[in-house]
C-alpha cells in the first residue's frame, strides 16, 4: 500500500466569518428631520451651552486655586519642605451626584502640572492593604495600558516597589497626588495607617492628599487622630454652594430671553421642590428640564416655532395647512381669534400674518416680564422677613404659579414694607433697579426708565422735615353722634408727613399700579403661550418621580396596556379570563380575598379559571403542570412583595396591601 499523505486532500477556504464585530451603520431616525426635533435640539444646544458655563466659573476658581496649591509645593524642593505632607481639603457641598464632574475636573487639570495622580474611592479599600495597593498600581500603570506592559500585577504593589521605580525612573521632585472624593465614606482606621504609612516616606516621595469633604471640616478633625493630623499641613477649599449654582444656570436658561422656551405654572415648582428637598443635584435638575422639554417639543409641530424673533416668519412659512389647523386649536389662539373675529374665517395667509404678530408680542411680553421680574426681586429681596423670598425663582415661582401676584398677601406685605424705608436705602435700591432696566431697547420699560428718574430726583429734593396740620372743633360747632365720629376719623387720617414720605408713597403707588400690576401677569394668560411655555406637572412627575407600586399594579391588574396584545384585552375591569398571564390571574384573585388567603381556595380559583370544563367539581386530582405554574406564580407574587407566609395559619399566606 502506498503511503499517500492526507495533506493532500486538506483545502483551506476562506469563509465569510472574520473575527470581531462589524460597525454597523448607525442610521439616523426619521423624527431627527421634524421641525419639532429641530427647534427641541436648537433650544436644547443653547441650554447645555449655557449650563457649561456656569459649571466652568463655578469650578474655575476653587480648580486655579488648587493648581497653584499643587505648584507651589513641586516648586519647593523635597529636602527643603516639611515633614508633614501637604493637604487640600475640598468642601464640595453634601452633593453626590455632582461631585464625579468636579473631580473629574480636577483630575485634567492637575495632569498638566504632574502626571503622577491616584484616585481612590472608599468601595475598593477595606483594609490598609487594598488602599496601598490601589494607589501604587495606580502611579506605576499611569502610563500603561495593561499589567503586561509594567510586569507587575495589583497584588505586588508595595510603597518599597513605589520608591525603588520613582528613584530609577523619575524625577523625585515631581508631587505624588492622592484624592480621595468621598472622604467621610473611608474606614476610620484604614485612613489612620494609611496617612502613617505615606509619613514615613515623605523624605523620598513629595505626596500630596486631596480629601473631598462633602459635610464640614470638623469631621475631619473628628476622623483623625492628633498623631494623624499632626502629619498633615492643611489647607483649605471652598467651591460655589449648589444653591447658588442654580441660581446661576436659572439666570442663564429659565430667566434668560435668548431661550425662548419657558418652564412655569407647576412644573417649575416641581423641579426646583426636587432639587432643594431631594438631592441638591444641578446635573439632574437640567436632566428634568430635560425631560421637561421633550414632553413640550415631541411630536408637537406647533412648537417648533419656540424660536428666537429672528427666526419666526421662516418658521412661519414652513408651516403645513395640518399645522395651521393645530395652532388654530390651541386654547389660546382659538380664544383670542374668536374674541377679535367672531365667527369670521381667517384664510391661512391672513392667520400666517396674524400669528407672527402674537409671536412677537409674546417675546415681547417675557422680556418686560423678566426684566420687571428683576426689579420686584431688587426692590423685595432685603426686606425684614422676605414675604417673598429673597431668591429671584421663589418670586419667579409666585409670579407663574399664582393667578395674580398683585393680589396676593406676600406682595401686599412688601408694598407696605416699603413705606418704612430710610431715604438711603431707598435710593439705592432705585438705582440698583436702574441699572436692571437701564440696557433695554423696549419703548415701555425706556419710559418706565424716565419716570423713575423723576421719582429719584423728587426723592432725592425731599425733606424729611414733618408738616404738622392740626384742626380744633369748636365748642360752638353743633355735630351729631354721627358727624362728629366722621370728623375725628377725618382727623385721625390727617397724619403728619414729610415731603419724603409723600414722595415715597407715590413711588410705591407708581410701582404697584403702572409697573408690577401691568408687566407681571401670569404667562398663562397670555395668547400663544401654548408654543413658549410648559407648565403640566403632574405629567412632569410622572416621567421623573414615577410610582413603582402604580405601575406594577397596573401591569397586572391590565397586562395588555403592556404587553398590547389582543387575548389579554379585557371588556371590563373586573374580568378574569384564561388567556392573562398566570401571575396576573393569581393577582387579581388574591385581590379579591381578605387578609388571610386560603392557599387550597386559591388553587381550586386558579384551575377554574384556567380549566373551565371542570367548573363545579372539586379537583383533588390537580394536574402537576397547573400545579406547577399556580406555584411559579404565587412565589413571583411574595418575590414582589404582595403576600408572605403566615405564622398563624401554615396553609394560608398574608396579603400586604
Amino acid at each position: 500500500m502506498e503511503n499517500v499523505s492526507l495533506s493532500k486532500g486538506v483545502f483551506a477556504y476562506k469563509g465569510s466569518y472574520k473575527i470581531g464585530k462589524k460597525k454597523k451603520k448607525v442610521k439616523c431616525p426619521a423624527y431627527f428631520n421634524e421641525p419639532w426635533y429641530i427647534a427641541y435640539d436648537e433650544t436644547w444646544g443653547y441650554i447645555e451651552q449655557a449650563a457649561e458655563n456656569v459649571r466652568s466659573k463655578m469650578f474655575q476658581q476653587v480648580i486655579s486655586s488648587l493648581e497653584s496649591f499643587v505648584s507651589k509645593i513641586k516648586a519647593t524642593p523635597l529636602n527643603g519642605s516639611f515633614h508633614e505632607i501637604a493637604t487640600a481639603i475640598l468642601l464640595t457641598g453634601v452633593n453626590v451626584p455632582d461631585h464625579t464632574t468636579l473631580f473629574d475636573t480636577v483630575v485634567s487639570k492637575l495632569s498638566k502640572i504632574t502626571s503622577h495622580l491616584a484616585m481612590i474611592c472608599s468601595r475598593n479599600c477595606n483594609n490598609v492593604k487594598n488602599i496601598i495597593e490601589d494607589t501604587v498600581y495606580q502611579f506605576i500603570h499611569k502610563n500603561s495600558n495593561s499589567e503586561s506592559e509594567s510586569g507587575m500585577r495589583k497584588s505586588q504593589c508595595t510603597m518599597r516597589i513605589l520608591k525603588k521605580i520613582f528613584a530609577e525612573y523619575h524625577d523625585p521632585e515631581d508631587p505624588l497626588i492622592i484624592i480621595l472624593p468621598d472622604f467621610e465614606s473611608f474606614p476610620i482606621n484604614v485612613l489612620h495607617d494609611f496617612i502613617l504609612v505615606l509619613s514615613s516616606y515623605r523624605n523620598t516621595l513629595k505626596f500630596v492628599l486631596i480629601f473631598g469633604v462633602a459635610t464640614t471640616l470638623h469631621v475631619v478633625h473628628k476622623s483623625l487622630t492628633y498623631d494623624v493630623t499632626s502629619k498633615l499641613v492643611v489647607q483649605v477649599f471652598y467651591t460655589q454652594t449648589q444653591v447658588k449654582t442654580l441660581a446661576d444656570v436659572l439666570e442663564n436658561t429659565v430667566f434668560s430671553t435668548k431661550i425662548p422656551f419657558k418652564l412655569i405654572g407647576r412644573a417649575f415648582q416641581l423641579l426646583t421642590d426636587i432639587f432643594l428637598f431631594y438631592d441638591f443635584s444641578v446635573d439632574n435638575f437640567l436632566q428634568n428640564y430635560k425631560i421637561c422639554m421633550i414632553q413640550h417639543f415631541y411630536k408637537n409641530d406647533a412648537s417648533s416655532l419656540c424660536c428666537q424673533p429672528k427666526h419666526i416668519k421662516k418658521k412661519i412659512s414652513e408651516l403645513t395647512a395640518e399645522n395651521i389647523a393645530e395652532i388654530k386649536s390651541l386654547p389660546s389662539i382659538a380664544k383670542y381669534l374668536k374674541t377679535s373675529n367672531g365667527d369670521k374665517n381667517l384664510s391661512d395667509k391672513e392667520f400666517m400674518e396674524l400669528l407672527e404678530q402674537l409671536l412677537n408680542k409674546f417675546h415681547k411680553f417675557m422680556n418686560q416680564f423678566l426684566i420687571v421680574l428683576r426689579c420686584l426681586h431688587c426692590m423685595v429681596a432685603s426686606l425684614p422677613g422676605s414675604p417673598m423670598g429673597k431668591q429671584l425663582r421663589e418670586i419667579y415661582t409666585k409670579a407663574v404659579y399664582m393667578n395674580n401676584l398683585t393680589e396676593s398677601s406676600e406682595y401686599k406685605d412688601c408694598m407696605k414694607l416699603l413705606g418704612f424705608l430710610s431715604k438711603e436705602e431707598l435710593l439705592s435700591k432705585l438705582e440698583s433697579v436702574i441699572k436692571i432696566i437701564e440696557d433695554s431697547k423696549d419703548s415701555e420699560i425706556k419710559k418706565i426708565k424716565i419716570d423713575l428718574n423723576n421719582h429719584i430726583k423728587k426723592i432725592r429734593e425731599a425733606s424729611l422735615s414733618t408738616t404738622t396740620t392740626s384742626e380744633i372743633i369748636s365748642v360752638e360747632e353743633k355735630l351729631n353722634r354721627m358727624q362728629l365720629k366722621e370728623k375725628l376719623f377725618k382727623m385721625s387720617q390727617q397724619q403728619s408727613r414729610s415731603a419724603y414720605k409723600q414722595t415715597l408713597l407715590d413711588l410705591i403707588d407708581y410701582l404697584d399700579r403702572k409697573v408690577f400690576s401691568i408687566h407681571l401677569i401670569d404667562p398663562s394668560r397670555v395668547t400663544a403661550h401654548e408654543i413658549f411655555c410648559y407648565s403640566d406637572g403632574n405629567q412632569a412627575k410622572h416621567h421623573i418621580r414615577g410610582s413603582l407600586r402604580a405601575v406594577i399594579h397596573t401591569g397586572l391588574s391590565d397586562p395588555q396596556m403592556y404587553l398590547d396584545c389582543d387575548c389579554c384585552k379585557l371588556e371590563n375591569d373586573d374580568d378574569i379570563p384564561r388567556t392573562l398571564p398566570d401571575l396576573s390571574i393569581i393577582y387579581k384573585l388574591h385581590l379579591e380575598s381578605r387578609k388571610l388567603i386560603n392557599m387550597y381556595d386559591w388553587l381550586q380559583a386558579f384551575l377554574t379559571i384556567v380549566n373551565p370544563q371542570i367548573q363545579h367539581a372539586e379537583q383533588r386530582d390537580v394536574d402537576p403542570l397547573l400545579q406547577a405554574r399556580f406555584t411559579q406564580a404565587v412565589a413571583a407574587l411574595q418575590f414582589l412583595g404582595f403576600i408572605k407566609t403566615s405564622r398563624r395559619k401554615t396553609d394560608h399566606v398574608k396579603r400586604l396591601t
